[in-house]
């Protein structure tokens, strides 16, 4: 058992009270029969969510209407990962209470007390009970939805600085191959990540029941320290991501990943849903800092022989070689009861990477020296929440967010004019909670904006000729301003009804509405100007016969101008769903639907949601699951944009004497008469969970059928769109071993998950990207046939056997927590061009054949100390070191670029607890 010794200020609200009620319903406790049935019959909805134990058992108390006593300042500290559902009270007791250690006797009318059973009394003044002792015990295990708690995080082993850090033990999730290379370790951007084959870009991001999607531009993710646009074919900005808050772990609550079998609540992904919720107040005040450091000197980085010297110099304008860096975060955390009734939480952290780089300045064969450049790499946050208790049945509650990255970059190898990329984000959500005899009601109300901002030191990139007949430098200047930024809000309102009886089969109902409203705009903030001079006379001679050959003997050939313009569309959404959950016996049938609309593409949507489950022995031990779903995707407002930018470009040609000889005035290539349909993911999978002592087992088969994915094509007159041409299909088997309370030996506790899964997935398109890809019908030899191109292997996220295991043993009496994690990735192949032809009697193809990579192995390892400093202030020192035994591979895809994973690298984390 785990036993955490209170070092923390307490500040109880009213509701608290009833928790701590004196232990008078404790004397002469019973336990009487009449009370048990009427518990079992009294089923209501529950949502409790993950947190502190003492606040899920005051929610509990509210929602079930029992009155509880217990020891209140003993649950102070110890958490729950909550649960949601028709329960009856005493079913959903033991749920709240399952893998604490602790158990209830029922007293007189409506009381029910906690205890603990291997540490009570009874004499002759009733029940004495000992202090309790609480588990961190896992939640039910349930197929396709996983969940952390933030004592998980917390201690988790590896590199957890980020949300997708978080999902590497989850088996239907699989990571670029591009993701986290072992020379550019100073990155701060967070890695992308593939659920069942979908693309990245594909998943839904929430936090807090609020949009945490980019929906921009997402596909293009890659980091851009340079090249930031491309002015004289203007597009949207690159670096962007799906995820609009890069949100600081520390921050959460829990996160809970939804694979397979998703709720009808959650629209708008064809991969998963990742749902975080942030902190909430329980009771307890306190403030928390942290420091981390990581840095190059306890890194093992590796690169080609041939490419050493550019990583000793960190030879890249791109951020490719970071030979030298130094991470660092600073974060706060804290909780504050304002009121009675209300409390808050709040999380604040920066984290910075500082790395040099440089590059060589050269026209040709003629070297003009190497530029050195410092970049600094940061991301902020700033979240809160606050939790306000109306009435026992009334509960209201704000969330508001704020992430930043930003860092720095040079505009090209050309053009050095420095600056500042940022991915940015910020919103506010509020959300109630209301409990009636009839059910529950929930609203939400959201708005938020996201943003890709460029802010350059210059508007104006120039070519002097001059300059470079003298042997100087003749390029200058930068691409200007521009942001991309989405407006969002949302309001949804959700009724979950008590369950109910209709003849032998119990009956609970969810229906919900939501109202979306979207503006997106894509805006150059001042002209941006090109301007390309020549000399007057022929061999830049001195024209007007000052002596010396400069800018006076120059004329402005060519200027290229992109007004400063704005982009704006605005659109709407509405969504119905509706859910019926029928239980019989040991059978539980999961009916739903879901109805989307947006003005976006003008499509509505039905995507029915079917889940059965049997309890087949009827013990809760062997549970058979199957279930049937259609997901439908996002869109992206990158449809909208296409070729609209080149038409903000004019172009002017001067003569000698400065008289205009020509203006180019470009058009919008984009062709828009054309019926885009809604992607969609149809869904069918099998599983089994399988009870062993303490251990839960579990075996799923996924399988996913992707179709009208977005992809790119033209006319016939050469005017871009988009279609539906795009199609995929992918099949996940993942057998899983977890533990559901720890194992104990001696005085330690020890949590265990073994994942092993194998992924196959088969798309028509290559790229990652497949809405700005075309899909190619050239015919190429590929394994002894003739195929298209097309029907290549997937480049990315086609990684087929993945297996995880981690452990996280807890040494109470030394206020010790170690973790380990053992990771796996096997296999996987991308095809190239060998450069060799083949000829048959209908022509000559170019020869693909499989670059195969070699399985990679790593053990991450992590050791957390919460010593007890003073009376009320409590220490934090944590060790991690990744890639323990600095196993590498070559993760090269082509001849002309090396890139090779992470080798071992350390990371230290010190804080106080006040």
């Amino acid at each position: 058992m785990t036993h955490t010794s209170s070092v923390r200020f307490l500040k109880r609200r009213s509701a608290l009270t009833l928790l701590a009620a004196s232990i008078a319903f404790a004397s002469g406790v019973t336990t009487p029969v009449a009370y048990a049935e009427s518990s079992s019959v009294n089923v209501r909805y529950y949502d409790v969510p993950a947190g502190a134990l003492s606040q899920a058992l005051n929610t509990f108390a509210a929602m079930s209407g029992v009155f509880l006593g217990g020891s209140g300042e003993l649950l102070s500290g110890k958490r729950t990962l909550g649960f949601q559902g028709e329960y009856s009270t005493s079913q959903a007791l033991d749920l709240l209470l399952s893998g604490t250690g602790l158990s209830y006797k029922t007293g007189e009318g409506n009381s029910i007390v906690l205890i603990d059973p291997n540490a009570v009394t009874e004499g002759e003044d009733g029940i004495t009970m000992s202090p309790l002792l609480v588990e961190s015990g896992r939640s039910t295990t349930t197929l396709g939805k996983n969940v952390l708690s933030s004592s998980e995080i917390e201690s988790m082993a590896g590199d957890t600085s980020n949300l997708t850090d978080l999902l590497k033990g989850n088996g239907a999730v699989r990571f670029s191959r591009s993701s986290s290379t072992s020379a550019n370790s100073a990155s701060m951007r967070p890695d992308e990540v593939s659920i069942h084959g979908q693309s990245h870009y594909q998943n839904a991001y929430v936090i807090d029941g609020m949009s945490a999607n980019n929906d921009l531009n997402p596909g293009d993710s890659e980091d851009t320290y340079s090249n930031p646009i491309s002015p004289t074919n203007l597009s949207m900005l690159s670096g962007s991501s799906s995820q609009s808050y890069y949100v600081d772990p520390d921050a959460l609550e829990s996160v809970t990943v939804y694979d397979s079998n998703v709720p009808v609540e959650f629209g708008g992904f064809l991969g998963g849903v990742i749902s975080s919720t942030l902190k909430r107040y329980d009771g307890e005040d306190y403030l928390s800092v942290k420091y981390a450091i990581s840095k190059d000197e306890w890194d093992e980085m590796h690169a080609d022989e041939d490419l050493a010297e550019d990583l000793a110099d960190g030879d890249s304008i791109e951020g490719e070689y970071t030979p030298e860096y130094l991470k660092q975060r600073l974060t706060l955390t804290g909780a504050q009861g304002i009121t009675d009734k209300l409390g808050m939480t709040f999380t604040a952290s920066r984290a910075t990477s500082a790395f040099d780089q440089s590059y060589v300045k050269n026209i040709g064969n003629t070297v003009y020296g190497k530029q050195g450049v410092e970049y600094d790499d940061t991301v902020d946050n700033a979240m809160a929440r606050f939790d306000y208790k109306a009435s026992q049945d009334l509960d209201v509650g704000v969330s508001m967010l704020y992430a930043n990255r930003y860092h720095d970059g040079v505009t090209n190898a050309s053009y050095d004019s420095a600056f500042v990329k940022s991915h940015q984000a910020a919103g506010i959500g509020f959300d109630t909670v209301l409990r009636t005899d009839s059910g529950v009601l929930k609203t939400l109300l959201t708005y938020d904006e996201a943003k890709d901002t460029l802010d350059s030191d210059d508007s104006t990139y120039t070519y002097h000729y001059v300059d470079y007949y003298n042997g100087n430098w003749p390029y200058s200047g930068g691409y200007g301003n521009v942001n991309q930024q989405q407006n969002s809000a949302k309001f949804t309102v959700e009724w979950l009804q008590n369950a109910f009886d209709v003849g032998s089969y119990k009956h609970s109902l969810q229906t919900g509405l939501e109202l979306g409203y979207k503006k997106m705009f894509y805006e150059v903030e001042g002209d941006i100007v090109s301007e390309n001079y020549r000399c007057i006379n022929s061999g830049c001679a001195d024209s007007n016969g000052d002596g010396v050959i400069d800018y006076d003997d120059e004329y402005l050939r060519i200027t290229n101008i992109i007004a400063a313009n704005k982009l704006e569309k605005t659109y709407h959404s509405a969504a119905v769903y509706f859910s019926d959950t029928i239980k019989k016996g040991d059978w539980t049938h999961y009916l739903g639907v879901r109805a989307d609309y947006s003005s976006t593409l003008g499509n509505v949507d039905l995507s029915p949601r079917i889940t059965t489950q049997w309890d087949v022995f009827s013990d809760q031990q062997t549970t058979l699951l199957a279930g049937a779903n259609r997901y439908y995707g996002r869109d992206f407002f990158q449809y909208e944009v296409n070729s609209t930018l080149r038409s903000w470009r004019t172009m002017y040609r001067y003569n000698s004497d400065g008289s205009l000889n020509r203006q180019t005035n470009y058009s919008d290539q984009s062709f828009r008469d054309y019926d885009l349909d809604t992607p969609y993911s149809d869904e069918w999978n099998i599983g089994v969970i399988q009870r062993f002592g303490v251990v839960d087992a579990t075996l799923q088969f996924v399988n996913r059928e992707s179709r009208d994915l977005v992809t790119r094509t033209e006319t016939e007159d050469g005017l871009d769109y988009y279609t539906n041409y795009g199609r995929s299909s992918t099949d996940t088997v993942t057998l899983t071993f977890e533990t559901r309370n720890p194992f104990e030996v001696g005085a330690t506790d020890t949590y265990g998950k073994l994942s092993i899964s194998y992924q196959e997935s088969e798309r028509n398109t290559i790229s990652d990207v497949s809405y700005e890809e075309t899909i190619s019908s050239d015919e190429i030899y590929y394994k002894g046939s003739v195929i298209y191109e097309s029907q290549l292997p997937s480049f990315d996220f086609n990684i087929p056997v993945s297996i995880s295991f981690s452990t996280r043993t807890e040494i109470p009496d030394w206020r010790l927590i170690v973790a380990n994690s053992i990771n796996v990735q096997s296999g996987g192949k991308v095809a190239q061009d060998t450069g060799e032809n083949y000829t048959n009697s209908t022509g000559t193809y170019d020869i693909y054949d499989d670059l195969k990579f070699d399985q990679l192995i790593t053990l991450d390892t992590s050791v957390e100390w919460k010593p007890e400093l003073f009376a009320e202030v409590e220490g934090y020192i944590k060790l991690s070191v990744n890639n323990v035994f600095d196993d590498y591979i070559d993760k090269s895809t082509s001849s002309s670029s090396y890139s090779y994973t992470l080798g071992r690298s350390g990371s230290l984390e010190v804080g106080m607890r006040f």
